[in-house]
């Protein structure tokens, strides 16, 4: 008798342990019990594919691949991929992102107002005369109104996670930026623009028309920024960043030196990585909906864009960023006459990664398991301490009755 109320007990105090570690392990995997667990990571992008299609662009075209980067980013994962985007270029007018970028912080901030006077002019005509006209006498004001132009350099750091020791001593001399930097920069504008009030509206548009824009036919929205400048040693350097608004939006940057034939390739770029990003999307959204992440509404099927036939001329005011070899040319378009915000594109508030979450009904049938088995636990731990002063009383009956006997 006393060997089978102790296995009673065994099997009861086994029985609990056993339902305690996956009550554990599902109280870390939902949001029922505890946080919820990240998914695994989905990596949309196919480095050795894209890699494919920019070197047959290059080789079809006859370029120089040394004088080319490209970086690319699909925002819905912040999947990135680069092609040599390490390489240094005179930023030319891109460097009006983050340097705009600064002053809008100071907005949000509460520093300033849009209404403030800096050198000259409110903080909204400045953003307007700078993105939009791509004005340089204007985007030394602002610097101005920073501090010095190393300063204000060092500050655009703020905006990418890469570590100081990366940067090259042109980008604090001379404003030479490299496609990994700027793409960074364009992601913290997309993911954060909260901090930057303005600046993607002014962007989109930037010259609309010619570069990305100019690419996309009006079938997706741009929020671009583009340059050009020709040093003193007759170097000619392009480029051009954006946001380009896909189903699934993603950023591309563009840079190239000496290429000649730079406004063609700017379009092809943003044909090539336009096309890719939409035949990702199916995936990922078959992906997103298998309830590793919340799935998104479906967007419309996209009208493919044709692909440029001509290149725009594109008339661009050269940035001075070395005052002694060249001298700023002033340009100070006078405002539409009409209100500017209606010329404004409607934007078009691309859909942000959703957090992960369980199947419900999968979730409550586990729970309801779960429940279910520690009750019966609890039951068999309860009728075992019920018995045993009863088995322990019969026993001792049952001694009792045998010496009586004897």
């Amino acid at each position: 008798m006393k060997k089978r109320r102790l296995f009673v007990q065994t099997l009861a105090v086994l029985l609990c342990l056993a339902l305690l570690c996956p009550l554990t392990a599902f109280a870390e995997d939902t949001g029922s019990f505890g946080a919820p667990v990240e998914p695994e990571q989905y990596a949309v992008i196919d480095p050795d594919a894209l890699q494919e299609l920019v070197d047959n662009y290059v080789r079809a075209h006859q370029l120089n691949k040394e004088k080319i980067s490209v970086g690319y980013c699909y925002l819905d994962t912040g999947d990135t991929w680069y092609y040599n985007g390490d390489a240094w270029y005179f930023g030319a007018g891109v460097y009006y992102v983050p340097l705009t970028m600064i002053l809008a912080e100071w907005e949000s901030g509460g520093k300033i107002s849009r209404d403030t006077n800096l050198q000259g002019a409110s903080l909204g005509d400045l953003e307007r005369y700078v993105l939009v006209y791509s004005n340089n006498y204007y985007a030394h004001q602002m610097m101005n109104a920073i501090g010095s132009d190393k300063e204000v350099r060092a500050k655009y750091m703020d905006y990418s996670p890469l570590p100081k020791d990366y940067y090259d001593p042109d980008f604090l001399d001379y404003s030479y930026f490299s496609a990994r930097f700027l793409t960074d920069v364009m992601k913290t504008l997309y993911t954060e623009s909260e901090r930057f009030p303005n600046i993607i509206d002014c962007l989109k548009l930037s010259d609309n028309g010619n570069y990305f824009h100019g690419a996309m036919r009006g079938a997706y929205e741009v929020a671009q920024k583009y340059g050009n400048y020709i040093d003193r040693r007759n170097v000619e350097y392009n480029n051009t960043t954006g946001i380009i608004y896909t189903p699934h939006p993603f950023i591309l940057t563009v840079m190239t030196e000496n290429m000649g034939i730079t406004q063609e390739i700017m379009w092809d770029m943003a044909v090539i990585f336009r096309d890719y990003t939409l035949s990702l999307d199916e995936a990922y959204d078959a992906w997103d909906a298998a309830g590793r992440q919340t799935a998104a509404p479906a967007p419309a099927e996209p009208e493919p864009a044709p692909a440029a036939e001509e290149q725009p001329a594109v008339q661009e005011e050269a940035p001075q960023e070395q005052p002694s070899d060249q001298q700023a040319e002033l340009i100070a378009p006078a405002a539409p006459e009409e209100d500017p915000s209606a010329a404004q594109p409607q934007e078009q508030t691309a859909p942000a990664p959703a957090a992960p979450q369980k199947n419900e009904d999968a979730s409550n049938s586990r729970r309801m398991v779960v429940l279910v088995l520690c009750a019966a636990a609890l039951v068999i731990l309860i009728l075992a301490a019920i018995l045993k002063p009863i088995l322990r009383k019969k026993k001792e009956k049952e001694e009792d009755e045998e010496e009586l006997l004897y």
